[in-house]
Order: C-alpha cells, then sequence, then structure tokens
C-alpha cells in the first residue's frame, strides 16, 4: 500500500489508534473502562473536527506533491520556491553586509515570516487583479473562493484587506454580500 496523501495518514492513524484503544479499553480495570471509554469516543470527533477546520482553513496542504502530475505545480500552488530563494538571498546578504555571524534560528524564523507575509501578498494581488480584470462584476466570497481555491474565510480576509486599502467595494445582492473593484 502506497501512502502518498496525507488523508491516507490521517486515515491509517486514527483507524489503528481506535482499534488499540479499543483493545486496551478490555484489559483496564472497572472503575477506569467508563472514563477511558468517553476518551475512545471522543478521540475521531477530535479528529473530524480538526480535518474540518483544516479543511476549511487551509485546504491545500492536504494535498501531497504526488497529487499533481508535475510536482512543479505543488510549488507554484503554494510559490514556495520562489519565495524561499528570494528571502533566503536578502537574509544572507544582510547578515554578510552588516558582517554578522549567520544565526540559523534566527535566520529560518526570518525566512519563515517573510515567505508567510509574502504568499500573502501574492494571493491578495491576484485577487485584486483578476476583479480588476472583471471590473463590471460583482463577485461572492465565496465564488472568489472558489475561483482561488482557497477557503471562504481567507477570501473574506484577504478582501477585507483589499476594502482596508480602499481598493474594492462591499455591496449587498439582496441577501448576499458582493465584492467589486473601485473604478
Amino acid at each position: 500500500m502506497k501512502v502518498s496523501n496525507p488523508l491516507t495518514i490521517i486515515a491509517i492513524f486514527s483507524g489503528t489508534a481506535e482499534a488499540f484503544a479499543t483493545a486496551a479499553l478490555i484489559a483496564l480495570p472497572l472503575e477506569i473502562q467508563s472514563l477511558f471509554i468517553y476518551f475512545v469516543m471522543l478521540f475521531p470527533l477530535i479528529i473530524v473536527v480538526t480535518f474540518f477546520l483544516i479543511l476549511i482553513l487551509k485546504p491545500h496542504v492536504l494535498y501531497a506533491p504526488s497529487d499533481f502530475d508535475n510536482q512543479q505545480h505543488f510549488l507554484d500552488l503554494n510559490n514556495l520556491r520562489k519565495s524561499v530563494e528570494e528571502i533566503s538571498e536578502k537574509s544572507i546578504k544582510e547578515a554578510s553586509e552588516n558582517n554578522q555571524p549567520l544565526d540559523p534560528r534566527k535566520m529560518s524564523k526570518t525566512i519563515a515570516d517573510s515567505t508567510i507575509d509574502k504568499l500573502e501578498d501574492t494571493i491578495k494581488d491576484r485577487i485584486y487583479q483578476y476583479l480588476k480584470e472583471h471590473s463590471n462584476e460583482a463577485f461572492t466570497s465565496a465564488g472568489l473562493a472558489h475561483v482561488f481555491s482557497i477557503s471562504r474565510i481567507n477570501m473574506l480576509t484577504y478582501l477585507q484587506k483589499l476594502e482596508s486599502q480602499n481598493l474594492v467595494n462591499k455591496g449587498k445582492d439582496g441577501d448576499s454580500a458582493v465584492w467589486q473593484v473601485k473604478k
């Protein structure tokens, strides 16, 4: 059996944990069994809730590079390669210019923080460009989330940032909130 997907790993882990927990339940004293049975019942619920939170907030992390025909698309989807290269070069250059020794912890934190910021800015810019290209249309956050394959909550965050920068307008279409680029 080939394990190439995070979902497979989650399924194997939860199934194995439940099997061992059920087997262990029989061997426990009666007074502890009543407490342990709640754990056995709640553990799958915790896994399911955690899974759906990840699915809603960061669905792209559930895809392994092998899920793509061309694994370069995985890196492009997450803009990882270019971002890490640029930020690494910048951090090394700054350390060399200031004649400071390279501190791996400080450097990796700087790279991680900068990469996340850059990824968020890149997505926000792509959303803004899309809205500019379709300036005569208004979109719901759910519709835009579908177009960009990100969660609705993340899309709302990006749209609110664009609105705070006075780049988009929020309006109403019946009961739905819609977003449109400012003209």
